[in-house]
């Protein structure tokens, strides 16, 4: 599904970007009982199969539900992968979106415990969740990101083509969006979600989760083994 920032007559032009799924081996984060949230209240059992079995692209090939536990540390690379430094703006902005989006994704059950800046990584640490820079991604991604897996990483586009008009390389509704992948959800249905993977207009580049991202998001996480 795509993910990118479209052309509004009086917004001006913004280029795109597509949002990608990484391979996800499998993972030791925590499974969910589906069965046992079905009475609680606000609960949409179509919507659960989508944000967290990806239900709407594949509906027929549901996925085991994967969500990341806390605590949860950020890794956050300050140079692209041919060794670009990555501009303090977007270091700034980018570290300030996960955190304030972690603990919304968690249910409001946690938050990240530690964000550490630096060249190397931490993929495939327990307990860490890297996130690093593309310099020239194929086609017009803007990024991908593992789901669920415990050790594993965001990527994001670092040629300044995913900025949406801001001051940052990347815009903030892009890192949610691969955050939320990250902790264990999948593309969504509709437009006024961070989760959607369509064409989003340009207003929606520093979207926050819908209610019902959030409510499902409390859902999966009080009904964790």
């Amino acid at each position: 599904m795509k993910l990118f920032p479209v052309s509004l007559p009086l917004l001006g032009v913004l280029s795109l970007g597509a949002c990608t799924v990484a391979p996800t081996p499998t993972s030791p984060s925590a499974a969910v009982k589906a069965e046992t949230v079905i009475v609680a209240e606000g609960f949409d059992p179509n919507f659960y199969r989508a944000f967290l079995q990806n239900g709407f692209e594949a509906p027929d090939h549901l996925e085991t539900i994967k969500i990341l536990q806390a605590p949860l540390r950020i890794y956050l690379k300050t140079l692209d992968d041919t060794g670009r430094a990555v501009d303090a703006a977007t270091l700034d902005s980018t570290e300030r979106v996960l955190i304030d989006s972690a603990r919304i994704w968690s249910g409001g059950t946690f938050g990240l415990t530690e964000v550490a800046r630096g060249t190397a990584t931490r993929e495939k640490v327990s307990g860490w969740l890297t996130v690093k820079w593309a310099s020239a991604p194929s086609g017009d991604r803007c990024g991908r990101s593992t789901i669920g897996v415990d050790g594993g990483y965001i990527e994001l586009n670092a040629s300044g083509a995913c900025s949406c008009g801001t001051a940052s390389i990347i815009y903030p509704r892009l890192v949610r969006h691969e955050l939320g992948h990250a902790m264990g959800y999948y593309h969504t249905d509709s437009p006024s979600d961070v989760m959607y993977g369509n064409t989003i207009s340009s207003e929606a580049c520093d979207l926050l989760p819908s209610d019902r991202e959030r409510r499902h998001a409390q859902i999966a996480h009080s009904t964790r083994e």
